[in-house]
């Protein structure tokens, strides 16, 4: 692993461990065992890695969220999707946790965030239409229909870590399969056979 990378790993954990406003540079650079002048030869300041974090989890999602191409999607694809939806979130809590407040800070991280979140929306838009042609979710489901599902699982996505925390619950694996079974909940009654399920 390069220095770099090295750098963005540890300050993942500990951003995801305590926040990123008691987690310094020369947190980040102890814990990764380089001096503070290593650090900044990479990254300017705190800003610069969380924005290089958020970046990481923008090609995790365009990875993650591609179908296969050489067969028709099928209800396992769903089921999957699901599951790498909220395994993504673990893994950047922290983003997922302090998102408005990392936004309002930084308008460069803002404007980018808003863009990728944008487009991630109109591409899970579009999932649900693909799933509908493959016979997977019921195929004439109509656009409003489609918005609002929409919208329901991508608020279930963003706003379940955040929940947790308001109700002093643990982000551990039990309450993860919770946020998993409520966005399936969502979804059941739109699967052309919910007995599949």
């Amino acid at each position: 692993m390069s220095t770099r990378d090295d750098i963005l790993t540890t300050a993942l954990a500990l951003f995801n461990q305590r926040g990123t406003a008691p987690v310094s540079t020369n947190h980040i650079a102890e814990a990764a065992g380089i001096s503070p002048g290593n650090l900044y030869y990479y990254f300017r300041n705190k800003e610069a890695i969380i924005r290089a974090i958020c970046e990481r989890l923008f090609a995790t999602w365009d990875a993650v969220f591609a179908l296969p191409d050489d067969r028709p999607p099928r209800l396992a694809d769903i089921q999957r999707l699901v599951r790498a939806n909220f395994e993504i979130a673990w893994e950047y809590a922290f983003v997922y946790r302090e998102i408005l407040a990392l936004l309002r800070h930084d308008p460069i991280l803002r404007e980018r965030y808003l863009d990728v979140r944008q487009r991630g929306y109109a591409g899970f838009r579009d999932l649900i239409e693909v799933f509908g042609a493959a016979g997977v979710l019921q195929p004439d489901l109509d656009p409003d229909t489609i918005t609002a599902l929409a919208d329901l699982c991508w608020l279930i996505s963003e706003s379940w870590l955040t929940a947790l925390e308001l109700r002093d619950r643990p982000a551990d694996d039990d309450h993860m399969q919770r946020g998993i079974d409520l966005m399936l909940f969502t979804l059941r009654p739109y699967l052309a056979d919910p007995s599949d399920h």
